[in-house]
């Protein structure tokens, strides 16, 4: 018993300082980022990934673009995948969004006929496949279930992942703004696909975009919502999950590198695990077995998730870890501050819009199917409950909502039965709701 609490109390006092290396003067010692408060010996950081490439020309134009022709993807020679992107007001250097299509080989283009989903990911993800297995990848999933899949990559996909110094440019990336990215991309898909209506989901805070164009739109072109663990309306009699952060002067982006992980020394973090999960642990003095169990307990105990298994429960084997890593890894580096991704408060990042969006929901009709992690709500966090209230608040009498107990965030759409629980009664709920209507009907 003292040698677990001398373990456990060595976690706790290691994870206070884990992400930094000492502050030396040394010649290896090198300056990650401006801000950073620690510094990092060369073989301790790794490169990140490039970002997604824009057009050579940035003209304003609202004319899609084919930036990658069909091609298969890999390890699924039943499957093809076609890439466009579009330019966006204010057309400046990072204003564009893509859509990634991937449907069967043998469906061709524009049949009309086939179910087509749209999907949002989460903040700081994109539509890129890197794990090309059904078992990880909602979209492959679906895809070979024949329903036609396209998903969004949004504005910050195209931003260095490299430390960037002037962040003005997402002073304006609101939650409307992006949300009218999300109706652009919606208009194309279905011109593409050839049907009027289409069903559109997302995960995390692409679930609540999914619901704020769907109360936009739904009456003329969604034929159905998934939530997937992520929420836009909360039960009144709770307390908020919003919660504002401290404001930095003339800075409006979010940035994945924190005050004790130089972003760049995460990018090798996540590397070695990928590359030997039982080798040793990354920290100053070796606590784990390995790396794959340090990284399953550091992303059990994050705090921005409750520190009970609200990010992942790979502790608990509810993720692969080294899935997570690679998923991890391929993050886009920045998320606009003006969206505050830790909550979201309708009122407050809806203020200035344009549309009714809170009446635009409560008069919606369209079906709705729900999941919730279960894990964040350990932490005293009602995440649970505010997905459920999003699912209900509609006017809609066709909602299906289940809550994945012991699962955390990360597990609903990457975990080890995320295929079987997830993909599966979403592959059937869109199937039997389908309801094609051509284009132009």
């Amino acid at each position: 018993m003292r040698k677990r609490l001398l373990r456990l109390g060595m976690i706790a006092l290691l994870e206070t300082v884990l992400w930094g290396c000492s502050a030396r003067s040394g010649s290896d010692c090198i300056k990650l980022t401006p801000t950073s408060r620690n510094c990092s010996s060369p073989e301790r950081f790794a490169e990140p990934p490039p970002p997604a490439q824009a057009p050579a020309v940035s003209a304003a134009s609202t004319s899609w673009m084919l930036s990658t022709a069909e091609r298969l993807v890999p390890a699924n020679p039943s499957l093809s995948e076609t890439v466009w992107i579009v330019a966006r007001p204010p057309y400046g250097q990072y204003d564009f969004i893509a859509l990634h299509r991937v449907a069967s080989r043998t469906d061709g283009r524009g049949s009309g006929t086939r179910p087509v989903f749209l999907f949002l990911p989460g903040p700081h993800q994109h539509g890129e496949i890197i794990i090309a297995d059904e078992r990880y990848d909602l979209r492959l999933y679906l895809a070979k279930r024949g329903i036609e899949t396209w998903t969004l990559d949004y504005r910050t996909h195209f931003v260095p992942r490299e430390q960037i110094y002037d962040s003005n440019f997402m002073q304006s990336w609101t939650a409307e703004t992006f949300v009218e990215d999300i109706a652009t991309a919606a208009h194309f898909v279905r011109e593409v696909s050839g049907t009027q209506k289409i069903f559109v989901g997302g995960f995390g805070h692409g679930a609540t975009f999914a619901a704020l164009y769907a109360a936009h739109e739904a009456r003329e072109d969604v034929l159905g919502v998934v939530l997937l663990d992520g929420y836009v309306l909360e039960p009144p009699d709770l307390g908020p999950l919003y919660r504002e952060r401290m404001p930095t002067p003339n800075w409006f982006a979010d940035d994945l590198e924190g005050r004790y992980m130089p972003y760049k020394r995460w990018i090798k973090i996540l590397q070695d695990t990928v590359d030997d999960p039982s080798g040793p642990d990354f920290l100053p003095v070796p606590v784990f077995d390995n790396r794959a169990e340090a990284l399953a307990h550091f992303l059990y105990v994050n705090a921005n998730f409750g520190a009970q298994g609200g990010l992942s429960n790979a502790k608990g084997g509810y993720a692969d870890v080294t899935v997570l890593a690679r998923i991890l890894q391929q993050q886009d580096r920045y998320w606009p501050r003006v969206q505050n991704h830790g909550g979201f408060d309708l009122k407050r990042h809806l203020a200035g819009a344009q549309f009714d969006y809170e009446k635009g929901l409560a008069v919606m009709n369209v079906p709705i199917l729900a999941f919730a992690s279960g894990n964040i709500d350990r932490a005293g966090v009602p995440w649970a409950e505010s997905v459920e209230y999003t699912a209900r608040a509609t006017r809609t009498t066709d909602v299906q909502y289940r809550v994945l107990e012991n699962w955390g965030h990360l597990d609903v759409l990457f975990g080890t039965a995320a295929a079987h629980e997830v993909f599966l009664p979403v592959s059937e709920w869109i199937v039997r709701h389908n309801v094609t209507i051509p284009a132009g009907e």
